[in-house]
């Protein structure tokens, strides 16, 4: 099985006259992005045409000549222009505001802004070009990755308590999922989401992925092969909402922090079950996928026969996407080293299941070469 290749993790600039302001920006964005801050606009601008930055974020005072001026000169550069830019301003409702939203700003944020508003500005914008660029895909591959994203977006409603989400809205967000994959054609969908900028939704997009794959190799079809890859889907969606700083640690969670990640397999369970109509497999495969053969698992230290079949197949697609997915801490582990070091674990994942895993993997040749 060939290696997958590594995703890239975000380049960032950061244009700010503000040293303390500029900090707190490199502070909170250094976790998940590769950062670089300049207080000159003139310098930030050439080391732009090397850097080739995702994303560049301007304050209203950089130096020397101020914001607009970076963003004039920005826009009329035919090497520049194309890179989106976010503005920050301590008065929005000054010249520059409107200035700079005229001149193709996809936000002006006001000063001091909270930390979890900065961090999803950035996101939405750094998402946006990826999300663009899959209308050049085939329309299943396509439509696997916008419906499934819409799912997410209306849990994340669901968890704000603004709408009730029934679960044959899930089922249909997987449909087309389900059709790349019973035609092998998903290995853009996967692509899809390599630099997406949502790791939640792109590991359970994964995962699901994964499970459908496997599913499919063992003989799953219809409504049951629909449940277990809506269960992948959803399987993780209690971590919206958790922490950015907890999400993307790249070291040992403390024990308070540990505390929440777990915590979002039982608020997993409290959101599906607040679905309209959610099927119990779904529901098995977001309260068991944590649970280990040998009773060292979490939440409920179940052990041997009282883990669900469907569950097993999630723990082994949960852990396989964990280590082959790409972090803005790791690069990808290769699928074999990762299959290795899954059929090292002993008695936590199920031996037969994962052998059978990783010989449908193995049948699916270059559609699983990210």
């Amino acid at each position: 099985m060939r290696s997958l290749r590594p995703g890239r993790v975000a380049r960032v600039m950061i244009l700010d006259g503000e040293r303390e302001h500029r900090h707190e920006m490199v502070v909170a964005l250094h976790a998940c992005y590769d950062v670089e801050d300049y207080l000159d606009g003139r310098l930030a601008l050439d080391r732009a045409y090397t850097l080739r930055p995702d994303l560049i974020l301007i304050d209203e005072n950089v130096g020397p000549d101020g914001g607009l001026q970076v963003i004039h000169s920005l826009v009329r550069d035919p090497l520049l222009r194309e890179i989106p830019f976010i503005c920050t301003t301590a008065v929005v409702d000054t010249g520059f505001a409107t200035e700079a939203l005229r001149l193709g700003a996809r936000q002006v944020l006001r000063k001091p802004f909270r930390v979890g508003v900065f961090l999803q500005a950035v996101s939405s914008t750094l998402n946006r070009r990826i999300e663009d660029s899959w209308e050049e895909l085939e329309p299943v591959q396509r439509d696997a990755l916008r419906n499934t994203l819409s799912v997410f977006n209306g849990i994340a409603d669901t968890l704000s308590g603004t709408a009730e989400l029934p679960f044959r809205q899930v089922k249909a967000g997987c449909a087309s999922l389900v059709e790349a994959v019973t035609n092998a054609h998903f290995r853009d969908v996967l692509s899809g989401v390599r630099d997406y900028d949502n790791y939640t939704y792109a590991h359970s997009l994964r995962v699901a992925t994964f499970l459908a794959v496997f599913g499919h190799g063992i003989g799953l079809r219809d409504n049951d092969l629909m449940v277990l890859t809506s269960g992948g889907l959803m399987h993780d969606v209690g971590k919206i909402g958790i922490p950015h700083r907890i999400l993307n640690k790249p070291g040992r969670l403390d024990d308070g922090e540990w505390h929440i990640m777990r915590s979002h397999v039982t608020r997993t369970a409290d959101v599906l079950r607040s679905c309209i109509g959610v099927p119990n497999g779904a529901l098995v495969v977001a309260e068991q996928h944590h649970e280990k053969l040998d009773g060292t698992g979490y939440p409920n230290g179940l052990k041997g026969t009282q883990i669900n079949n469907l569950a097993r197949m999630a723990a082994i697609c949960d852990v396989f996407g964990a280590l082959t997915d790409r972090r803005a801490y790791k690069a990808p582990m290769p699928a074999e080293k990762a299959l290795t070091i899954m059929v090292n674990m002993g008695q936590a994942l199920d031996p037969y299941l994962l052998r059978l895993f990783r010989d449908i993997l193995l049948d699916q040749g270059d559609q699983l070469e990210l």
